[in-house]
């Protein structure tokens, strides 16, 4: 086609061939463009992260009431102080039980470096729950710590179940 100052654009449209055939297939290569990669989803490092988050706030407010309980005139209370101990109701102890027997067998199967990582987890939540239990004997009547305390239980019991949850074989039909 060539392109006269002189030539119409009626001129030029009509010029125009009617059909064009791409040279190839162009829309494998635009489907492989705009499709999202694949995600891979790891629920248990998931939890896992939540789990040492939550410890680590815990941990985080019971540094700041045991500062404040460092006063001489807070530990007056102590000695008839109940010890906060983890709850006796036989039920729940036989639920607890059975979940940490499960959450052990599946923590089994994971590849090492997830289970350690699990562990870790574990033993912050621990010892973070036994922490705000100290604050709580020296400052029994803190509902901020009382909440603290309850929320370590369910971090730990969160923990369990996520595992085990996450390493349930899947169902196909």
């Amino acid at each position: 086609m060539k392109n006269d100052p002189e030539s119409s654009l009626d001129q030029l449209l009509v010029d125009l061939p009617r059909e064009l055939v791409p040279p190839r297939s162009l829309w494998p290569a635009i489907a492989s463009r705009i499709q999202p990669a694949p995600r891979r989803a790891r629920p248990v490092l998931m939890a896992a992260c939540l789990a040492t988050a939550a410890a680590c706030l815990a941990a985080v407010f019971t540094w700041a009431v045991m500062r404040r309980a460092a006063d001489p005139g807070g530990l007056q209370m102590v000695a008839g102080v109940r010890a906060f101990a983890e709850p006796g109701d036989p039920r729940y102890v036989k639920a607890r039980d059975s979940l940490q027997r499960s959450f052990r067998e599946r923590l089994a199967l994971l590849d090492p470096a997830t289970r350690a990582k699990i562990e870790t987890s574990l033993a912050v939540i621990r010892q973070a729950h036994e922490s705000i239990r100290q604050a709580l004997l020296a400052d029994p009547s803190s509902p901020v710590l009382e909440e603290l305390w309850q929320s370590t239980w369910d971090d730990e019991i969160d923990l369990y179940d996520r595992v085990v949850d996450a390493t349930q074989p899947s169902v196909r039909t």
